[in-house]
Formats: structure tokens, C-alpha cells, sequence
């Protein structure tokens, strides 16, 4: 065998190490152009198969939770993988990919990055992900409103260009849209996660009852920023 160098120590990032629990965004590339033909500005198929393969992921990798919104999904993990933040970079993105393209019968790809929060961060965390939620849901149905009137996507864009939040809910409230009466699920996102169910079986002839673990899906999620939504995601890491 020809002698050569080491490659093995060549591997960038092969020594990188995540912390024991961490989050993990995935997200979607090119969705826009490849979703072409779904419904806009939300298409129940494609969050109905966004949420499945949420449950299925998460427990491939015993995830505490998944939050997913649009073509974003964020889980809390702990120690896969023995924390090599190449393996869980690549496989959990690509692990997500393969199962929501068979789905859908469409080429999808998910980009993922690690997030280090601590557990009192959590909150704040998916907060921040569920206001970005909300901008995304006005924007969308902005976007698309108005390319019904213009027909025209790039004037679209420009009109839209620097406009805030109250701007948008001014647009649509002007053409009978009430963004704060769509689907909960469009504004707020949903979360899956692991919850401890009380069960009962006849053994015997007696009723015997035990605990077992359940995967839930939650499309009306509490607003992850007050307290009824901190309390809601203390118990969902309780569970765990």
C-alpha cells in the first residue's frame, strides 16, 4: 500500500464536539421555487407532512421536542451521535430530507446549524423562533394578496420593500383579511413532543394501570414569550 498522510487528521471539524443537550434548526432550500404548485400562502399537505416527519425524526433521535413552522423545524437534543457536530449536522438534516421527500414525491433538502441554549434559554429560543413565525405568516399572506392584484411578483416586491409589521396588517385588514383569525397553526407554528399518558389494561382479572410515553402534535401552541407558554414548555422538558 502506498504510504500517504494521515487524512484521517485532515477531517475539518472530525474533533468538534457539541454540548450533552443542544438544539438543531433545519432548514429548507429553494422551497419557494420547488413548492411552486402548492396552495399559498400555507398548504395544510405540506405542514401535515412537515408535523409527520417531525414525529418520525424525533423519535429516531428520542428529541424532547420539534417546533416547526413553514419549512423550519428546531429540536432539542441530547447526546447523539456522541455529540460530533459533523454526524449530527449531516444526518439529522439529511435523515429529515429523505423522509419529507418520499412524502411529498418531491427533491427536498434541509440546511442545520446547532444551537447551545441553556434550559432556562429554551423559551426565549423558541420565542424568538415563534415571532419569526408570525413575521413570516404576515408577510406571506401580504405577498400573496397583493400578486393576486398586481400580477406581477417583482412589483410585488418592491411595494413591499421596507415595509413593518403594522404596515402589513394595514395592507390586509384594507383587502377584509384579519391575520389575526387565520389557523393557529400559520401563526404560531406546532410543536411535537413526548408526553407521559396513563393507561390501564385487564391482567389477570384485575386492572392494572401504567405510564407510557406518547408523541402529541400541538397546532395551537401557547406564545412560547409569556408565562402560560413557559410553563407549557417546563412541563414538555419534565416529560423527558
Amino acid at each position: 500500500m502506498r504510504k500517504g498522510r494521515n487524512w484521517k487528521s485532515r477531517e475539518l471539524y472530525s474533533r468538534l464536539l457539541a454540548p450533552p443537550t443542544f438544539l438543531i434548526r433545519l432548514d429548507g432550500r429553494n422551497f419557494s421555487r420547488i413548492l411552486e404548485g402548492f396552495e399559498k400562502p400555507y398548504d395544510f399537505r405540506f405542514a401535515k407532512a412537515m408535523v409527520e416527519t417531525c414525529v418520525e425524526v424525533l423519535r429516531e433521535f428520542n428529541a424532547c421536542f420539534a417546533f416547526t413552522f413553514s419549512d423550519e423545524v428546531t429540536f432539542l437534543v441530547r447526546d447523539v451521535f456522541g455529540c460530533r457536530l459533523e454526524k449530527v449536522n449531516s444526518i439529522v438534516a439529511s435523515e429529515f430530507s429523505s423522509r419529507l421527500s418520499l412524502k411529498l414525491e418531491l427533491p427536498l433538502s434541509f440546511d442545520s446549524r446547532v444551537i447551545y441554549a441553556e434550559p432556562n434559554e429554551i423559551a426565549d429560543y423558541l420565542a424568538w423562533r415563534q415571532d419569526e413565525a408570525w413575521r413570516n405568516h404576515l408577510n406571506g399572506y401580504a405577498f400573496y394578496t397583493l400578486l393576486k392584484e398586481m400580477k406581477d411578483r417583482r412589483r410585488v416586491q418592491e411595494f413591499l420593500k421596507g415595509k413593518k409589521s403594522k404596515d402589513l396588517h394595514d395592507i390586509l385588514h384594507e383587502r377584509g383579511i384579519n391575520p389575526s383569525k387565520t389557523p393557529a397553526w400559520q401563526r404560531r407554528g406546532v410543536i411535537v413532543h413526548w408526553k407521559r399518558v396513563e393507561l390501564e389494561r385487564e391482567f389477570e382479572g384485575r386492572v392494572v394501570r401504567f405510564e407510557r410515553r406518547r408523541v402529541v402534535e400541538n397546532w395551537n401552541p401557547p406564545l412560547f414569550g409569556n408565562e402560560e407558554g413557559r410553563k407549557y414548555l417546563e412541563n414538555i422538558l419534565k416529560e423527558w
